[in-house]
């Protein structure tokens, strides 16, 4: 069994302690998880930003992808989706249990979360999506197209009149975000519920 150790080198270390993604990085991650050393291999992309972990997934086998993915806290694993290319990220989940791929998704954020729904199969898609906790604001964005207003907008937003005051938007702003875990957005809407801002 390969010592993660010893893959990290002077060679492959960043600033801080973080790792580069090489080869033999990915080539004892590979080994490890076919050893089915999961410990070592939670160990080894522990400190990993999203982007690195996305890397590393798409180095690997998509075998060895799937099984890094079910062995990750789902919200490690739901860090990197939105990072992968679409492609790759929709043959890495395809093959995923259904129950997993919901537990990744429901750890999204709802405009991530509709861009990977919106990447599977269908057949999946529909499997997956009355399982979510935010089915309905999902079913709501992924009726828009993905370049639209609506397909880059998260659900959770604050929709405000224009002629409201600072004070007012923030009023709004803390009363809604103590019903969703963030809001992300606010719109100015004006007459006839036109987006002014």
């Amino acid at each position: 069994m390969p010592d993660p150790a010893a893959a990290v080198t002077d060679e492959n270390q960043r600033p801080g302690g973080l790792l580069e993604i090489d080869e033999a990085v990915t080539g004892d991650l590979a080994t490890l998880l076919a050893e089915d050393a999961r410990g070592m291999v939670l160990n080894l992309v522990a400190d990993l930003y999203p982007a690195d972990l996305a890397l590393l997934l798409s180095r690997l086998e998509l075998e060895q992808g799937q099984k890094l993915l079910t062995w990750l806290d789902p919200a490690r694993g739901a860090e990197a989706l939105p990072e992968l290319d679409h492609d790759f990220r929709t043959q890495l989940l395809a093959d995923l249990p259904a129950t997993r791929l919901t537990v990744l998704v429901n750890a999204l954020d709802t405009d991530d979360a509709a861009d990977v729904l919106a990447d599977l199969p269908e057949m999946l898609a529909v499997r997956v999506l009355p399982r979510l906790d935010d089915a309905d604001d999902l079913n709501e964005l992924l009726g828009y197209g993905e370049e639209t207003a609506g397909g880059i907008m998260a659900a959770e937003y604050v929709a405000v009149p224009a002629t409201w005051s600072v004070a007012d938007v923030t009023e709004e702003v803390r009363r809604v975000a103590r019903m969703v875990e963030e809001v992300y957005s606010v719109f100015v809407i004006g007459e006839g519920r036109v987006l002014e801002g």
